[in-house]
């Protein structure tokens, strides 16, 4: 009976695998939620991104690492991707560590790709932060140069309604927690 059920299982899952239909990465149409899509990186454009960036603005020096994620499902729009996940370290100019993420779970990345801007050919990824009050906002990546070494990096801050449970709430604007660079700088592969 064991392998009946099984044989059953594995059959049920391989064939709700192989019906699940491929579109590209740079697909900028409307994607039909629960229809077994997924969005694949079938021409290895993120590949490019993967490894660890550093930069610096402010005094400060960051190190990103992106990493690849294949055939992910996305809880939001319900299909599945390939997409790039960041997690960073942020040290000060004496080389203090401001933030470090670097040993969270992939599944619990604080920065997740979300896809190509069809007009400004960014990769566009989102940034959230629970541990630092909700902060968050949307990150773009281009290639500085054609090697492919240099990237392009801008990050747009939300605006946060901080609440009196936030540690840093009543702070100036200029003393808040800046762990991502609000200038565009450019990152250099390590």
């Amino acid at each position: 009976m064991k392998n009946i059920l099984f044989l059953l299982f594995f059959v049920i899952s391989c064939k709700s695998y192989t019906q699940q239909t491929i579109v590209p990465l740079r697909t900028y149409t409307d994607i039909p939620e629960n229809a077994g899509y997924y969005i694949k990186d079938t021409n290895n454009e993120l590949q490019a991104f993967e490894g660890t960036w550093k930069g610096t603005w402010n005094g400060k020096t960051i190190f990103i690492t992106f990493k690849k994620m294949i055939n992910k499902y996305n809880t939001t729009m319900k299909y599945n991707e390939d997409i790039i996940i960041g997690k960073f370290k942020t040290l000060d100019s004496n080389g203090n560590v401001l933030f470090d993420n670097l040993a969270l779970p992939d599944d619990q990345a604080k920065i997740r790709g979300g896809n190509f801007q069809n007009i400004t050919n960014k990769y566009l990824m989102s940034y959230r932060d629970n541990d630092i009050c909700g902060i968050g906002g949307s990150i773009y990546l281009t290639f500085a140069n054609p090697a492919k070494t240099q990237l392009n990096f801008s990050y747009d801050q939300t605006s946060m309604v901080l609440t009196s449970d936030c540690y840093f709430h009543g702070w100036a604007q200029a003393d808040r927690p800046e762990p991502l660079p609000k200038d565009n700088i450019v990152l250099t592969k390590q």
